[in-house]
């Protein structure tokens, strides 16, 4: 996993492919969980929950699964989505964060090379 999510002393991110999610470890006790699955756009990834248990919260746990689910995202070369209101949030703080599916729009929403035909 290298420096990067390592925020608590003694925290592991560990991406658990198989049951689509991230997982945060605290001396190998389970203590947050970011769910994801396919995103509504093929090569998409939604990361769809982030969960930390209460006795952990407001440790920068949660943050650190994003930023791992984020990291690994980019490194498979997916877009990424977030339903969860915690990853969106993150990403609207951090914009630089990942490569984003929403295509870009004009001031009346339009993308580019819409016309008013």
């Amino acid at each position: 996993m290298g420096a990067r999510g390592r925020i608590v002393e003694g925290l592991r991110i560990a991406h658990a492919a198989d049951r689509e999610r991230f997982e945060a470890l605290l001396d190998d006790r389970l203590v947050g969980v970011l769910q994801y699955g396919p995103g509504s756009a093929e090569g998409a990834r939604d990361l769809r929950s982030t969960v930390v248990s209460p006795e952990h919260g407001g440790q920068g746990i949660g943050t650190a699964l994003v930023r791992e689910a984020l990291a690994e995202t980019a490194e498979e070369g997916l877009d990424v989505e977030a339903t969860c209101w915690f990853a969106r949030g993150y990403l609207e703080r951090h914009p630089a964060g990942a490569r984003s599916t929403q295509r870009p729009t004009d001031e009346a929403g339009r993308e580019p090379g819409e016309g008013d035909a």
